[in-house]
């Protein structure tokens, strides 16, 4: 399983599929399909060892099982790498662990040189004025209003609706999510077959389709302060995944997607009464009309953003508890 056996030739055989697991206190597992493709293990606060599979290595698994030991772990964390792997370095060197000097220790009955590596993990006092956040997920962390409109005349045209010019686009992200099937003639009985077309569409092409700058940062901010973080969306949960990766992925406690386009509100009391956090301690982000109706209707606080589809004048006519204008708003806003 292991790149170690090219990399310590000497030590090949320890890092064979047959070796023996090493003692552990703690054993974190990750998993693709039913499938392990890497596990990480504790002694104490110190990762004893971490491997992924090579054939799953650069998708941030490694990432996520180093993510999952700091939420179970207080304090600094450290470790040790062998000095014959420096790529391994410079991974923990970008989730913030620095080199605390060179040893050399015995491994399976040779002096082998590592870096004693160590992250440093103050405690920090932030109060959170919400407990748990609801995100949508197209317009909020996926920047997929541009996929929307090169797709758009298309879908209509193969479903015999309305086919919108340039202009008339740009005037829907002004308008309500009814004002738009208004506008574009879409009877409420052929919602469920363009959903599920456009959905299809949309997976096809969801390798190409950016998360928002900042979207990364947003989630590990909040969930280094302990915010529950869920999804509700429209959209597929293939897609989603796709497009969010491992290390967003991580960050997520409940996924509800596929929803109808007013069938949210009781996908996130749902979502609030599975993860046992108060209705006063929630609040559901979004960058549509819908999502703010969604949310009042539920009973919970309602953030809107301004970066996604609807405009700031459509957002504020629709009457959210709160419009930021970015993800540092929103993230002071969350947690002070």
């Amino acid at each position: 399983m292991s790149s170690y056996g090219r990399l310590m030739p000497a030590h090949s055989f320890a890092f064979t599929s047959e070796a023996p697991l090493e003692p552990a206190e703690v054993r974190l597992v990750a998993t693709l399909r039913d499938e392990p493709v890497g596990f990480l293990e504790l002694v104490g606060t110190h990762v004893s060892n971490l491997f992924v599979d090579p054939a799953y290595q650069g998708r941030g698994i490694g990432s996520a099982l180093i993510r999952a030991a700091e939420e179970t772990v207080p304090g600094d964390i450290t470790l040790s790498v062998f000095t014959s792997n420096p790529a391994a370095r410079r991974l923990y060197e970008r989730l913030g662990f620095h080199f605390d000097g060179l040893s050399r220790t015995m491994f399976h009955g040779l002096a082998v040189d590592v870096w004693k590596m160590r992250k440093p993990r103050p405690v920090r006092l932030k109060v959170r004025k919400f407990d748990l956040v609801i995100l949508d997920f197209d317009g909020v962390l996926a920047d997929s209003a541009p996929w929307m409109l090169a797709n758009i005349a298309g879908l209509c045209q193969r479903h015999g609706l309305r086919r919108p010019d340039d202009a008339m686009l740009e005037r829907l992200r002004g308008l309500s999510n009814r004002q738009i099937l208004k506008e574009l003639r879409i009877p409420f009985w052929k919602l469920p077959a363009i959903a599920r077309d456009m959905r299809g569409m949309f997976l096809a092409e969801a390798p190409t389709i950016p998360l928002f700058p900042g979207a990364q940062g947003f989630l590990d901010g909040l969930h280094e302060a302990g915010v529950r973080l869920a999804l509700v969306s429209s959209n597929s949960e293939a897609a989603v995944r796709e497009i969010l990766g491992a290390d967003s992925m991580a960050r997520i406690s409940r996924f509800r997607c596929g929803a109808g386009l007013f069938g949210k509100a009781p996908l996130f009391t749902r979502v609030q009464q599975e993860l046992g956090v108060a209705p006063g301690r929630v609040v559901c982000v979004g960058d549509e009309t819908r999502d703010v109706e969604a949310a009042r209707k539920a009973g919970f606080t309602s953030a809107a953003v301004t970066w996604g589809y609807a405009t700031s004048q459509a957002l504020k006519i629709a009457a959210p508890d709160y419009l930021v204008d970015g993800f540092e708003a929103l993230s002071e806003l969350i947690i002070a």
